[in-house]
């Protein structure tokens, strides 16, 4: 396989920022436009009913998203990239149309894509690289709009840490961080997951949890996270309800959102660490 040039992969990237700018809404936009779509709103959904269907309410806004961002995509990309390397690469342009001239439209246009061919594979890479880095942060998005649908008190995280979420705050971690929680989100669990529950476990917290959305969960992961680690793994229903139901340190969503979390904020109130 041909490897592109450093010159290259750097015009690709410049050509792919300038038809992404003005086209393709940020993590925040594409997640508010998918829960607006679905109808999870305060107004239309109480708390209760958003922490009984938090796993389907969660599934559909990761799953929905995708479906909002490629509309996007799809707009963006079908113009925007054809019409960016024409513009780069007029010299190829011109000798496409010079073989379409003499050998006819199909010749002229086999040209062309063939001499594309490194371009194109590196704006479609580009497309699916862009997906990964966005596909963390949409899930950030979307499990911070489904507890704050569900009522439960949190503090993002802006510090350089592996903690997302802490919950109630960070202020009342520092009172007592023995009946605080601490979410940290990994989409998938494919790579890096390790360095996470290392720092996780290093906080020595009661209640921490490792929330993810991946599908592919093994038993590693779980000797790893949970028998290794102390920690809480939180995954779709489905998935803890088939392979994982007995073991007491994985939970399923609705489990997390219906009796651990509830359980937790109870203490906070008792304990005067949240206000009522």
């Amino acid at each position: 396989m041909t490897t592109p040039s450093a010159d290259l992969n750097k015009a690709i990237k410049e050509m792919m920022t300038r038809v992404r700018a003005g086209h393709l809404p940020s993590s925040y936009e594409i997640v508010n436009e998918t829960f607006g779509e679905l109808g999870y709103d305060a107004l239309r959904l109480s708390r209760d009913a958003a922490r009984g269907e938090f796993n389907n309410l969660l599934n559909a806004a990761f799953r929905h998203t995708l479906t909002v961002l490629e509309r996007y995509e799809d707009r963006a990309y079908s113009k925007g990239i054809p019409s960016e390397l024409l513009s780069m690469r007029a010299n190829l342009v011109a000798e496409a149309e010079r073989v379409a001239s003499q050998h006819g439209f199909q010749a002229g246009a086999e040209s062309l894509m063939s001499s594309l061919y490194l371009e194109l594979r590196q704006a479609f890479l580009s497309v699916s690289q862009s997906r990964k880095t966005r596909g963390g942060r949409d899930f950030e998005l979307q499990f911070e709009r489904a507890l704050t649908l569900a009522g439960f008190p949190f503090e993002k995280q802006r510090r350089k840490t592996r903690v997302d979420f802490m919950m109630p705050s960070d202020a009342a971690f520092e009172r007592n961080r023995m009946v605080c929680a601490i979410a940290s989100l990994k989409r998938t669990l494919r790579e890096r997951w390790r360095e996470v529950v290392g720092e996780l476990v290093e906080l020595h917290a009661a209640n921490v949890f490792l929330v993810t959305a991946d599908t592919n969960i093994s038993d590693g992961h779980i000797e790893s996270i949970c028998d290794l680690g102390h920690l809480h793994l939180v995954i779709w229903d489905e998935i803890k309800s088939s392979r994982f139901a007995s073991h007491p340190m994985v939970l399923g969503f609705t489990e997390f959102a219906n009796r651990r979390l509830p359980d937790l904020q109870a203490v906070w109130s008792s304990a005067g660490l949240v206000q009522e």
